[in-house]
């Protein structure tokens, strides 16, 4: 054999090495579009990655292990795997469709993981065998003896290692983010096929068969790279692991297709960053970031806590300077913070790509924070920056995605929160965004048992279906005349969506739990460590469990306070109201009914003709399914103020539940006449009216 074939066999093999580990890290990147970014969809990546590669060598010393093989064997395992790589990136797009369509029949963990794992053997394991088959192939090349075969094998090895490494870094660092992971497959299709022409071209063939089988894969190159179309954004952001059942039961509705249903939604920006995926989509007059398919904020339901976990520690500590915040998102958070009067804000994000598509396109949600002049934005890792920073500040916010997503439960760990104190100033204070929903009641506990080990003085706050652990490093009561000058201050009450700042009382309303009930409720619950991370491996298992609701009621009974510890002095405001009517509508905020009834109550026996405080019972007795009780509260409600025309809407839906059509539309019609100019309310008003004139039950 001749020593150029040799020589060139060896160099193929490493930048075969290259494309190889190419492959591995976008299609991986790839595949967690489409099944979820859990440890458990990245391990069915993974396997069928290794089996392929195993599968490849053993097939190939099976079947032609004796066999002494030219230069032009190994060309044509590259074009095989150009050849089996381009039907898989073309059909990629339907991925989506099949695992939707496979998990009409079970939600169940064990069967969505071998829906992964069958979905990652369909897309790898047949470019693997080739890939696999590749090193013996080059080793039989390079080694027709066995004289010197430790040297040759070596030699071999250490191209093929040098290329894999390169090939990974090159891959994560430079392709994808400046090509996308598409057209980075492209590239390494491209490059499959240039080394089947070298290879060809330089053997020992007929000039026919040389430049015949050289120029059909020159040609083919060519082909793949500017005849194969990107995928298609809407579908690749769509996260169809991630919202199954809203996928679902949105083409069963509009009875159309479930690729048409991934197809509906409009995106604005879509960018394959060095960690993960993000895009930018649009609904109505509502944006969502979303990160590998998964929703991260939103200027619509999510704008209530992501502006709460900015301002909540801004009110309760004693004089925020320096402010940390992990996780920049739409940067709505950070924007809460920066609307309070502090010297320093730095916020981390360990994506540029998030940071784009903040400052581009939530700029007017977050106020345009990243332009703040007190505003460092670093593009680091959050645990890795404060381990190398000597920085402290007086508030540190940690607002990770879900502990579900691989990776991530690092940032719910024991070190990890001790990280975060050691930066902390004297009298410093930590805020830690948990969810509600697809979590576990132990896992739950197992996250507030981690931080108040760490934090002995938290508390917990509550805000729709999400958790705010507000630990400070040392005891201390709130004072309620310094949260109604920051709240006024931060113009808190212009983002929770109340007019003015008199509504400064409603932040109470989130609270959930005290310092002794929440050492209570995670009394004997495990934690989460470094060393042992088992929320890593339990929470992708509540992916599609509806927990929500099941974890409010755990936190509703280890409660035995309505209210947080208050400063001295402090009480007195409790006594008005006013205040009472307004804790009971940020008790409204997080759902908790029962708790807005208690406090409206109040209100009602300090000013037992409090008329807001009588609407928001009856509509709360409304809710709860208590037509008779909502309609004592609403007549004592109606008057001739301003809240009249909202008084007699419910009234009307009152009447319309208790079976009385006349007195319904009587209100209905009132009602109308009392508003021309508001439009929403009109709306709603003649759409019930529609109904009652209809006979249409609600």
């Amino acid at each position: 054999m001749k020593p150029l074939g040799v020589r060139l066999t060896v160099v193929a093999l490493g930048i075969s090495g290259a494309v190889s580990m190419l492959y591995e890290v976008t299609w991986t990147r790839a595949l967690a579009l489409v099944l979820g970014s859990s440890t458990y969809a990245f391990t069915a990546m993974l396997v069928a990655f290794l089996l392929g590669l195993a599968g490849g060598s053993a097939l190939y010393a099976w079947r032609w292990g004796t066999r002494q093989p030219s230069p032009v064997a190994f060309g044509a395992l590259q074009a095989g795997i150009a050849v089996l790589v381009v039907p898989v990136l073309l059909m990629f797009e339907r991925l989506p469709e099949l695992l939707l369509a496979a998990l009409r029949w079970s939600y169940a963990p064990p069967f969505v993981m071998w829906i992964q794992l069958g979905l990652s053997v369909g897309v790898l394991l047949p470019v693997t065998l080739l890939i696999g088959a590749t090193f013996p192939c080059a080793v039989a090349v390079a080694t027709p003896g066995a004289a010197r075969v430790g040297e040759s094998v070596g030699r071999i090895y250490a191209a093929n290692t040098v290329g894999a490494v390169g090939g990974a870094v090159l891959t994560g660092f430079a392709l994808v983010p400046a090509l996308g992971v598409h057209a980075a497959i492209v590239v390494g299709v491209v490059v499959n096929l240039l080394l089947a022409a070298l290879l060809t071209a330089t053997a020992d063939l007929r000039p026919a068969w040389r430049w015949g089988s050289a120029g059909a894969a020159l040609l083919a190159a060519v082909a793949v790279a500017v005849g194969i179309a990107p995928w298609d954004p809407r579908v690749m952001s769509s996260g169809p692991a991630i919202y199954v059942g809203p996928y679902l039961r949105s083409a069963a509705a509009s009875s159309s297709s479930i690729g048409a249903t991934l197809r509906s939604q409009r995106v604005l920006f879509y960018r394959d960053g060095r960690s993960g995926t993000v895009s930018v989509g649009q609904s109505g007059a509502h944006r969502y970031l979303r990160i590998n398919g998964k929703t991260e904020g939103s200027t619509s339901l999510d704008m209530p806590t992501q502006q709460l976990v900015g301002h909540l520690p801004l009110l309760t500590h004693p004089d925020p300077r320096d402010v940390l915040v992990i996780g920049l998102g739409t940067g709505v958070t950070a924007g809460a913070v920066a609307r309070h009067g502090i010297r320093r804000l730095d916020v981390v994000e360990i994506e540029p790509a998030v940071v784009e598509a903040a400052g581009r396109f939530f700029g007017e949600a977050n106020g345009h924070v990243l332009l703040d002049p007190r505003t460092r934005t670093l593009v680091a890792d959050g645990r890795n920056f404060l381990f190398t920073t000597p920085d402290r500040y007086d508030v540190i916010i940690s607002e990770p995605s879900n502990p579900w997503i691989s990776g991530l439960a690092s940032l719910f760990s024991e070190e990890f929160f001790r990280l975060t104190r050691a930066h902390l100033s004297p009298g410093g204070v930590m805020v830690q965004w948990i969810q509600l929903y697809n979590l576990r009641p132990d896992d739950l506990r197992m996250i507030l048992k981690t931080f108040q080990g760490v934090f002995p003085a938290t508390t917990v706050w509550n805000i729709s279906e999400d958790l705010l652990l507000v630990g400070r490093t040392a005891p201390g009561a709130l004072d309620l005349g310094r949260v109604k000058a920051r709240f006024a201050e931060g113009r808190v009450g212009e983002d929770l969506g109340y007019p003015g700042n008199g509504a400064w009382p409603s932040v109470l309303g989130f609270f959930a739990l005290g310092e002794t009930d929440t050492a209570r409720f995670v009394e004997d619950a495990e934690r989460n460590t470094d060393d042992r991370l088992t929320l890593e491996f339990s929470a992708p298992r509540a992916l599609y469990l509806d927990t929500s609701r099941t974890n409010q009621e755990a936190i509703r009974k280890a409660r035995t306070s309505l209210l947080p510890e208050l400063a001295p002095g402090s009480r007195g405001e409790l006594e008005r109201a006013d205040v009472r009517y307004w804790i009971g509508m940020g008790c409204l905020g997080r759902n908790a009914m029962e708790d807005a009834l208690a406090h409206f109550q109040r209100a009602l026996e300090l000013e037992p003709d409090h008329k807001p405080a009588l609407l928001e019972t009856s509509r709360v007795h409304f809710r709860l399914g208590r037509p008779e009780e909502a309609l004592a509260f609403a007549q004592r409600a109606l008057d001739r103020g301003p809240l009249r025309a909202r008084t007699l809407y419910l009234l009307g839906r009152i009447h319309a539940a208790l079976k009385s059509p006349d007195r319904a539309k009587k209100s209905f019609e009132e009602a109308l006449a009392l508003v021309p100019e508001d439009q929403k309310l009109r709306a709603d008003l003649l759409l019930e009216l529609k109904r009652v004139e209809g006979g249409k039950p609600r």
